[in-house]
């Protein structure tokens, strides 16, 4: 007969594999509703909060866990974050995206609608937006489509393999690469790429302000287009990150670092300052999202930007507390309700730094 407290710890033991191994390495192959949202610790069919719970969970959180940890990405995502923030974007634009899949499946068929469907969008999320197709994009692109519809295990697995069908992707994969998909794949990416580094840019500097401890994952200080291991475990080139660093002029690592630096120079607002939702006015407010971090920080980002685009800001102002604000990130000064159209000028986020005169 087990001892007391043994099937308790059994049963815990044995959670995390099984989740593990049905859920994060075989549904969340075979989802291809949108398939960023198919991320360890992810719930696929949560497909997204709304800003008052966003602000009540971050507020709680600072509350409760101050020190937790706070990442984008890890060894073991499935996606790079940046990856994610583009295929994130297609949700704006499903109608674009179904009129391109169609096309695409009649210039080159996939050789299963499910998953075609599933690695169309992967695809897209690591489609250089040069065009350029190098031996080691088809080298990963290859090696992903094998390891994903084995993780699947609809039609082949990693223990009984389908030598018919695994060569059904491979050469189906080839066609996309080198016939006319490659092209119209170069025109939606170049389309769609500013929102998704715009998207990218906010995510990362909320993980970096919100409540808990930023974990910056080797190499996404610059753009990542990683997929899953082991080609999220590639070499980092320190070199050109150096540099970057050196020079601030690329939009991520201007945030990363400069947000580490705020972190460094206020730690009480940040481990310890309240947060407080600041609620933008206006025809656009819905496409802000603003807190502070005790009395002296304000951080903003804008989302849902293919609508802004065609909308513009309008009459939107963000009312920023009393005293006067510079933007660590540019440079740029500003008090009290200040129109949205001036404040996300240079980029589509700000990190307000209170002065003090």
């Amino acid at each position: 007969m087990a001892h007391a407290g043994e099937p308790a710890t059994r049963l815990q033991q044995l959670c995390g594999a099984v989740t593990a191994k049905s859920v994060e390495d075989c549904l969340f192959y075979r989802d291809a509703r949108l398939v960023s949202l198919n991320e360890v610790g992810g719930e696929p069919h949560r497909f997204g909060v709304g800003a008052g719970e966003f602000h009540h969970s971050a507020a709680t959180r600072g509350r409760l866990w101050p020190q937790a940890m706070t990442t984008l990405s890890t060894h073991d995502t499935k996606r790079a974050e940046d990856v994610r923030a583009r295929i994130g974007v297609l949700s704006q634009v499903p109608s674009l995206w179904t009129e391109f899949v169609a096309r695409w499946e009649i210039d080159a068929p996939s050789p299963d609608a499910a998953t075609g469907q599933f690695l169309w969008q992967n695809i897209f999320g690591v489609w250089p937006t040069s065009g350029e197709v190098t031996d080691e994009l088809r080298e990963r692109l290859h090696g992903y489509a094998e390891k994903a519809i084995r993780e699947a295990a609809w039609h082949t697995s990693w223990n009984d393999p389908d030598a018919a069908f695994e060569d059904a992707v491979h050469g189906w994969l080839d066609t996309v690469l080198d016939g006319p998909v490659a092209g119209q794949l170069t025109e939606l990416v170049t389309q769609l790429n500013p929102h998704a580094a715009s998207d990218a840019l906010g995510q990362k500097l909320l993980a970096l302000t919100v409540p808990g401890i930023p974990d910056i994952y080797q190499g996404t200080e610059l753009w990542d287009d990683s997929l899953v291991d082991p080609d999220n475990r590639r070499a980092v080139d320190y070199v050109a990150r150096r540099a970057a660093l050196k020079e601030l002029q690329h939009p991520k690592m201007r945030v990363v670092t400069t947000a580490l630096r705020l972190r460094r120079s206020r730690p009480d607002s940040f481990l310890h300052g309240d947060y407080l939702p600041v609620l933008a006015t206006g025809e656009a407010n819905e496409h802000v999202v603003a807190f502070s971090r005790g009395d002296d920080i304000l951080v903003a980002v804008t989302r849902w930007t293919v609508r802004l685009k065609e909308t513009g800001w309008g009459n939107t102002m963000v009312p920023l507390p009393e005293g006067s604000w510079t933007d660590t990130l540019t440079g740029a000064m500003a008090s009290g309700p200040t129109p949205a159209a001036e404040l996300f000028a240079v980029l589509p986020v700000i990190l307000l730094e209170r002065n003090h005169d």
